[in-house]
């Protein structure tokens, strides 16, 4: 079985002191590889040793952190992809959050952030990865509006009626490996075809267990998507892997 994890925070505190553990955990998973995501100008170069130590396993997706981004600290994470592009699979996670940010003034400041990274996906001819907490519709909105490549909701937990818009659109969905926790989520893994979703852990988030989430529980999701879908976890691993791949042109 082959498996993947499309999400994941490998660079962050939570992993420092066993982070090579971690990796053989993952690949005694049966994982295949990871796509790790960098959140802000720290994260991203604190990522850049990781890939070269772990080539062809794991990737990186440079983004930044949604609900706490300046300007300032956009225009350090745009230069440095610039400068590291060819290093880089996707552009993300990027996008809303209306679930730290709730006064309406603090909403709309962030779209102009969002719609520089959407012009730098265009730029550099890179998927782009999205974090919509709660902000899913408006976030689709404006996507829309302003891109054509290649979309993943990451963690994707919006209604029905915009999972239905996603899956028109083309786009992809990460499921992490607790969703079957919530009910959004379970609707959305009904709603997009198989061949538009990817696993992911968000870990050191979201764990199905008590414990710290990491890579090796994208087996959790695996068989929780094979339940909902009754579909065995062999044709489920090797759909959502073959899906990363191709997502972000492995």
């Amino acid at each position: 079985m082959r498996l993947f994890d499309s999400h994941t925070h490998i660079d962050m505190k939570h992993f420092q002191n066993d982070i090579d553990r971690v990796i053989q955990r993952a690949r005694e998973a049966d994982l295949i590889g990871m796509v790790t995501s960098s959140i802000g100008s720290g994260s991203f170069r604190r990522t850049i040793g990781i890939i070269k130590k772990y080539p062809n396993f794991i990737y990186h997706s440079a983004g930044c952190s949604v609900s706490q981004l300046t300007e300032d600290e956009t225009t350090k994470i745009i230069e440095l992809i610039q400068k590291y592009s060819k290093d880089i699979v996707a552009v993300g996670e990027v996008g809303l959050d209306y679930h730290w940010i709730k006064d309406s003034r603090g909403r709309k400041a962030q779209e102009p952030l969002f719609s520089k990274f959407i012009e730098l996906a265009i730029e550099l001819n890179l998927p782009i990865v999205i974090h919509s907490r709660k902000a899913e519709e408006r976030a689709t909105e404006m996507l829309e509006k302003q891109f054509s490549g290649d979309v993943l909701m990451h963690c994707f937990d919006g209604a029905p009626e915009i999972a239905r818009r996603v899956a028109d659109n083309g786009w992809y969905i990460t499921l992490p490996s607790n969703f079957d926790k919530y009910r959004n989520r379970i609707a959305s893994a009904k709603i997009l075809p198989l061949d538009h979703i990817l696993l992911e852990t968000d870990g050191p988030y979201l764990s199905p267990t008590p414990l710290r989430n990491e890579p090796a529980n994208i087996r959790h999701g695996c068989e929780a998507l094979s339940k909902v879908l009754k579909l065995s976890m062999e044709d489920v691993a090797k759909a959502t892997t073959n899906n990363a791949e191709q997502f972000y042109r492995l």
